[in-house]
């Protein structure tokens, strides 16, 4: 694990703490509309772990508690003063991050991606290895910039590349500044990411377009 790699876990780890006593009736909430955004899987279930780092991140960085802002918003404001120069730009960095669906790649020793919604692409920075191909491979992923490099926090899904342009068309009815209302539909894609790999016998658009009842 590289040092940022543990600077951004540390950090995430302190936030969730604060978070999860300060809003402790908030956390119970979210983990019922999450529930129902993204069905939980068995408890033997390799997607469980992923599951609950999801929630975590949706919780902290995309669910509003108050008008327009996070837990992370309203942690890093009430915790500002005492802040290293270091923590501040950190938190300041974890409080903006943002979840979405991405094709990345990895050409040449170069991880590039490019946001399904927006086109915008970049080159990104990653402290393990998540099997990108030089083809590409559409993902749902949670980035974060620090220091000028910008980082993966997180790869919770993958999808069928067939399903690419109905991804497209959802995430471009959504505005990706609306960030409560644009992760809940990124996460919603993903339920059904996870639902399709289940079902493999079924075409993976069908289940995305509800084609097919399962």
């Amino acid at each position: 694990m590289t040092e940022e790699n543990k600077i951004i876990r540390h950090g995430l780890s302190t936030m969730y703490d604060y978070a999860s006593t300060r809003f402790r009736n908030e956390l119970i909430e979210a983990r019922k509309e999450f529930d129902r955004l993204v069905p939980i899987p068995p408890a033997d279930d390799p997607e469980m772990r992923s599951r609950l780092i999801m929630f975590s991140h949706w919780f902290l960085m995309d669910r509003y508690v108050e008008p327009d802002r996070t837990p992370a918003d309203i942690f890093f404001h009430d915790n500002l003063i005492s802040f290293s120069y270091e923590e501040e730009a950190l938190y300041r960095a974890l409080r903006i991050s943002r979840v979405g669906i991405y094709n990345a790649m990895d050409r040449h020793d170069l991880h590039t991606a490019s946001d399904i919604a927006t086109g915008e692409r970049f080159e990104f920075s990653m402290n393990e290895n998540i099997g990108l191909q030089a083809s590409g491979e559409i993902l749902t992923m949670r980035f974060i910039g620090l220091d000028q490099t910008v980082f993966l926090l997180a790869s919770y899904a993958t999808h069928h590349y067939s399903t690419r342009d109905f991804i497209h068309e959802r995430l471009a009815t959504v505005s990706p500044f609306d960030r409560t209302a644009f992760s809940r539909e990124v996460f919603a894609l993903t339920a059904l990411s996870i639902k399709s790999r289940k079902y493999t016998w079924v075409e993976p658009i069908k289940i995305y377009q509800g084609v097919t009842k399962l």
